[in-house]
Formats: C-alpha cells, structure tokens, sequence
C-alpha cells in the first residue's frame, strides 16, 4: 500500500526554503534567517558590505521562491519617482488625471529590491519613508495603499547612510546586517568545485502569498511572557547607559520581532534564545554591535516562563528540539557531521523513553514532531557527507 503524503504546512514549507538557501548561499545563514523573519514582521532589510558578497543574488533568490513577484531597480542620482512608482498614463492627461501605470513597479509588487540605495536623491527618498512606513504612494492626487511585505536594500557601504539627512531612512530598515566575502576554506573549495562543474543546488520551494500571511497570523499569537517583558525592559535600560538609544517605535518592532523569531524556532512562546536576533536591530553605528552582544548574552539563558508548569517530557524535549534544529544550519565540513551525530543520539535516545510511557495525544505529538527532526538530520547529513566527497574528488 502507498504511503499518503503527509500535507507540508507553511512554517515548514519556509524552514525548507531556508535549508536550500543555505544549501546554494555558502556561509550566508545569518542573513537568510533575517531575510526570513524581515517576511514574518513584515519589515525591512539593509544588506551592506563589500562588491561581490552575493548580497543581491540571495534577495533574487528569495524573491523567486514568494509568488507574487519583487520589483527591482538601481538607484543613482537621476532616478525618477517614475522608475519607483511607475510611469503617468498618457491616456489619462486630457481628463487632467495623473494616473500612474504602476502595476509592474514597486506599488504593484509584495516585495522590493532597491540596489545602491545609498545613492538616491532626495525625491526618491522622500516617496521612500511614506511607502516604506505607511505602504502609501501617491497616484492621482490621493495616497493609495500598497501590497508591499518588505523592501530589501543593498549598498557597498553604510557610511553613506549614517548622515543626518539619510537617518530617517536607516532607521526605516529594522534590519541592518553587514556580509562579507567567504572566510572558510572548505566554503571556497566548495564554490570553486561548484563552478567549475556547474554543478549547484537550486530552489525548489515556493511560498503563497497566503501561506506568508497565514505565518505572520500565527506569529502574532507566540505568548511573550512576564520574564520576556522584563527582560527587554533591562536590556533597554543597560544600552542606555553604554549610549546605545533605539525609537520607542523600533523597542515595539523588537516585540513583533521576537514573536517571529520564537515562531521559527518553534517555540509557543518568547525564550532567551529568541533574543540573539536583536544584535542585527538596536545599533546605529557598527562599532556598537560587540557591545549589544556582550549585554544580549545573560539573556539568552532566560528559560521558558512556564517550566515548572511543564510535564516532565516537555521540559526534556525542548532543548533537545532546539539543538536539532541548529544542527541543521550548521554547514561546516569539519563540524557539522559530528553536531548532527550528537543531535540525532539524543532525539533516538528521546523518542526510546517516550515509546515507554502512556501514549497520549501530547505524547504522540511529540513523537511525531522527532520523527520529522530525525528525517530532517539523517537527510542533512547525507548532504554534507556527499559534498565532502565530491569535494574529495
């Protein structure tokens, strides 16, 4: 008898599109999580940092995998609303309307790319901050709404964007990550390996525009508990006194933020290790991000609020889940056969226990929910093994 296929749903629909990203995209995880939650909260990504480092092959890439389709456009000191927003139908001008054909620009897409931002005017920049705050643009003299999820930025440098007259667009970016060119060499052999055969993984999930939104629904309902909340009350009141400031606006998006990232890692609600994610959020100069590191680490130990509420199973699953789960975005030669080794004994040895006691439907959820971290290993780890060979050859 055939085996049914069990339904995909979205959440591990996008943990999937993560994996092949990773899988393409050499040393880039960090990025590829922002770029995924910057979809979940609906906000806006800053990518910078040295010519050549992939920065807009990966916003392509994710792009293609969301339908809907992503404008796209270089900016320069002579760009025009028009190139943004589209162009004034001429057949409109003798009823003395200005209707913008808009359906292909950025007012018609869910998803923007804008590369070299540094580099626009201050016309462009204008239409920028009401589109990329109130998702409005002007069209026939009325401010007319706009699918748009999020606008991802590219620029070689930040510098041209930490100046008074561009702040307002900085901050506009919840996100701003720094990407630099490959440092492993066991990333580069494999690059050069890929080129030289033309050989190279490829994307093969695709995401709704409904499933994205179904994801950011759910999201919205991760508990933040009591600890949580006082949590990043401290946090806000020890980067104070390091002179590290953030918007009140920018402290409520951390809140949406850390319902996402919780959300991702399959949490029902906020724990310290969604925490590590606001290093990529609170700064505004790049010279303050080993300090938010250093103060962001005592909180990464705050444990789930409801601990001694947990069943005994619960309180042993969860780490072991979480540890699985950064196995799989581990791709290092040297390591990551050994970190999915150490994942899967504990999820077997786990799952052994489990199969011991009453089965109820809370028990029998969680065997499932190891059965899907166990497939998911063994087929990481036939990856890596099989890149390590061709690598060999």
């Amino acid at each position: 008898m055939p085996k049914v296929k069990t339904p995909c749903g979205p959440r591990d629909k996008l943990l999937r599109l993560e994996q092949e990203l990773n899988q393409i995209f050499l040393e880039r995880s960090d990025l590829i999580r922002i770029i995924l939650l910057s979809l979940l909260t609906r906000q806006h990504c800053l990518i910078f940092g040295k010519p050549g480092a992939a920065k807009s092959s990966l916003v392509r890439a994710i792009a293609s995998a969301i339908s809907g389709g992503c404008f796209q456009v270089q900016l320069g000191k002579d760009t025009t609303t028009d190139q943004l927003f589209g162009p004034i139908k001429v057949s409109e001008l003798p009823n003395d309307r200005l209707c913008r054909a808009f359906e292909n620009f950025m007012p018609g897409k869910p998803l923007a790319f804008l590369d070299e931002i540094d580099k626009a005017n201050s016309v462009i920049l204008n239409a920028l901050y009401t589109a990329m705050e109130e998702r409005l643009f002007l069209n026939d003299g009325e401010m007319c709404e706009m699918p748009l999820i999020s606008l991802f930025g590219a620029a070689n440098s930040i510098s041209q964007l930490q100046t008074e007259a561009l702040a307002p667009l900085l901050d506009r970016f919840l996100f701003r990550l720094e990407v630099d060119w490959m440092q492993s060499d066991a990333s580069f052999l494999e690059f050069v390996r890929r080129r030289a055969t033309g050989d190279s993984p490829f994307i093969t999930t695709v995401l709704s525009i409904t499933e994205l939104q179904q994801m950011q629904a759910a999201a919205r309902t991760i508990e933040f508990p009591a600890e949580s909340q006082e949590a990043i009350a401290r946090l806000r009141k020890e980067l104070a006194t390091e002179d590290i400031q953030a918007s009140d606006r920018r402290w409520g998006n951390c809140v949406d933020l850390l319902q996402a990232a919780a959300y991702l890692n399959g949490n029902s609600e906020v724990t310290g290790a969604d925490f590590a994610i606001l290093k990529h959020v609170l700064w505004t100069d790049t010279k303050q991000i080993s300090v938010i590191d250093r103060t962001l680490r005592p909180l990464l130990k705050l444990r789930p609020s409801n601990t001694k509420g947990k069943s005994q199973f619960k309180q042993a699953l969860d780490p072991v889940i979480a540890k699985a789960t950064e196995a799989m975005r581990n791709f290092d030669a040297d390591t990551a056969i050994g970190q999915v080794a150490i994942a899967l004994t504990d999820l077997q040895g786990l799952k052994a226990g489990l199969s011991q006691v009453p089965q109820t439907n809370e028990i029998r959820q969680a065997l499932t929910q190891i059965d899907q971290k166990i497939t998911q290993l063994e087929t990481h780890r036939q990856m890596i093994t099989d890149r390590n060979s061709q690598a060999v050859i």
